[in-house]
């Protein structure tokens, strides 16, 4: 397989993910919104009212965080293996490319809170989300930007990204090779966490999830590509409707050590699966729409918080509540609209010279 096609694949992948974190802010606000109900805990099978439970069955899309730890994971230790130019370089490059936009979003956040609630954030919990640990709930450090939590888990892959490409340095292993330790490490990284007797230290079970990754990206591009076109679409199509079905019914969720399971080996699959450039996912993640919200997910994904809560906002002034279908349509395709505008601002502004400095 083409390189260039796998990574194209992907990048759409990628956008899917971004989407689905969309869904679960738009719609969360939304329900929330129209009907104040807990949006958490509502039963959607026992629910009278199809509307309220179709609104809430497209808010429960969480696991869009879960593919990008699945995809780091790939292409993080794809690169440890075969592209690795050393850890400082390697983490200057990370913090080039995470950094900046992460920046740029938290401060317009609070500029954004402070402009329209006259409200702002505690020195305290600026440093936190200054130094990323936002995302380990147990401190219970506040995101400023909602979203950034999952840069909390990313940074400090990217920390152990050096010492397994250390590792690996004498000989390379391969997956079959790996096999064990890492069926062992991700194990490990559910069962600890579920372990712990401290509220919320359970979300420590999320590093599992780039395990999966890092099993992929073991793979040279051949072997990969074998196995991608191996894999049936129908079992890679049931495995994530399964999952994403039980998300939203609430058979589990990520409170659940069992969740974990069930998100790596449905997000491992549909990742593996998205690599047949030639299949018929990987022709759909390679088309426009898809490869354009893949390249902006990123400014994307931090900015569309802050855009669904203004416009949010603004569509309430201009509508109302009493007509709740012109608000959710008002509101839905304005906030989807202008997030792409802001991301594609974001990106230009933060993440661009980074591609051009890679080239």
């Amino acid at each position: 397989m083409n390189p260039a096609e796998r990574s194209r694949a992907l990048e759409g992948l990628r956008g899917y993910a971004a989407f689905l974190v969309y869904l679960v802010h738009a719609f969360g606000l939304l329900v929330t919104r129209l009907y104040g109900i807990d949006v958490e805990r509502h039963s959607i099978l026992d629910d009278p009212d199809p509307v309220r439970a179709t609104l809430v069955f497209f808010f429960r899309s969480h696991y869009g965080v879960d593919l990008f730890f699945v995809l780091s994971g790939l292409l993080m230790g794809d690169l440890a293996l075969r592209r690795w130019r050393g850890a400082r370089r390697f983490l200057w490059r990370r913090w080039l490319r995470i950094y900046p936009a992460y920046a740029v979003s938290v401060a317009l956040v609070v500029a954004a809170v402070f402009l329209w609630q006259g409200r702002y954030p505690s020195a305290a919990d600026v440093w936190a989300n200054v130094f990323l640990l936002q995302g380990f709930f147990v401190l219970g450090v506040p995101a400023i930007d909602p979203p950034s939590w999952s840069l909390s888990y990313e940074a400090l892959f990217y920390i152990v990204v050096p010492l397994f490409a250390f590792a690996a340095s004498g000989r390379a292993p391969t997956l079959r090779r790996a096999a064990g330790f890492l069926a062992i490490a991700f194990v490990a990284l559910v069962a600890v966490p579920a372990l712990i007797p401290v509220e919320k230290a359970i979300y420590f079970a999320y590093f599992a999830l780039f395990v999966p990754g890092v099993a992929l990206g073991l793979m040279d591009d051949a072997a990969r590509a074998r196995a991608a076109r191996s894999l049936p679409l129908g079992w890679v199509a049931a495995a994530w409707i399964a999952f994403t079905l039980a998300v939203k019914l609430r058979v589990f969720t990520n409170a659940d050590a069992v969740y974990y399971f069930a998100s790596g080996g449905a997000g491992g699959l549909l990742v593996l699966k998205a690599c047949d450039s030639a299949g018929a996912l990987g022709r759909f993640l390679s088309r426009r729409a898809p490869l354009w919200l893949g390249k902006h997910s990123y400014s994307f994904f931090l900015i569309h918080y802050i855009v669904v809560h203004l416009w949010g906002a603004a569509t309430l002034a201009l509508v109302g509540l009493e007509h709740p279908l012109a608000y959710a349509g008002l509101f839905l395709g304005g906030s989807f609209a202008l997030s792409l505008v802001a991301a594609r601002a974001l990106f230009g502004a933060t993440e661009r010279f980074y591609f051009r400095a890679a080239r």
